[in-house]
């Protein structure tokens, strides 16, 4: 929540842009702080991300195919409703595991650029103002996450906890699914590049 404060107050404050944008940052933030704990499959991070998804996705992917005949996007909705929260979700809690690639940095570079490409139509600023604040938020929960795994205290020694490391890292034990991160982010960083002209 402090993450998300920070960066809708700097989107208001010093980037002077709409107050409806800068408080829709700082709930990208929040959102993305979630996120790193969606891969426990009966967590309330799980759920609510996948609630807000199924609502959020349906909105940007009918706003980026143009005009429809309302039959078509009430039907297009509730496909890509059902899609999000029962399909998608299924296939994340079998395919993932906690502390996986799903709580890693390429992760966050793939929510970094999903939250680009849903604000593709906007200024350049407000795009790479929202991404920015998706990174924020998602690399926030890794750094706390790390810091409370480095710390063990027992009795007077400290030493770090069996789980440092895996919070904040690049890869995962499975080869497959860092792979599949790393493409993933590829491609999404190829299409958030292009929509800047700068490949």
């Amino acid at each position: 929540m402090v993450a998300g404060a920070v960066c809708g107050g700097v989107a208001y404050y010093s980037l002077r842009v709409p107050l409806a944008d800068a408080t829709a940052f700082g709930v990208i933030a929040c959102v993305g702080s979630l996120l790193p704990d969606i891969d426990s499959p009966h967590s309330k991070p799980n759920d609510m991300a996948f609630g807000l998804a199924s609502v959020v996705v349906p909105i940007f992917a009918i706003q980026g195919m143009g005009y429809l005949a309302p039959s078509t996007m009430i039907l297009t909705a509730l496909a890509l409703y059902a899609i999000v929260k029962y399909a998608l979700r299924f296939v994340m809690n079998r395919l993932c595991v906690h502390r996986g690639i799903v709580h890693s940095i390429p992760a966050a570079v793939v929510w970094g650029a999903l939250v680009y490409w849903g604000f593709r139509f906007s200024p350049a600023l407000i795009k790479n103002a929202a991404a920015s604040s998706a990174l924020v938020g998602f690399v926030v929960h890794l750094v706390i996450d790390e810091m409370f795994s480095f710390v063990n205290f027992e009795g007077v020694r400290i030493s770090p906890k069996q789980s440092f490391g895996t919070a904040l890292k690049f890869t995962a034990p499975s080869l497959l699914s860092t792979t599949a991160a790393y493409i993933a982010a590829g491609l999404l960083l190829y299409a958030c590049l292009r929509d800047m002209k700068l490949v």
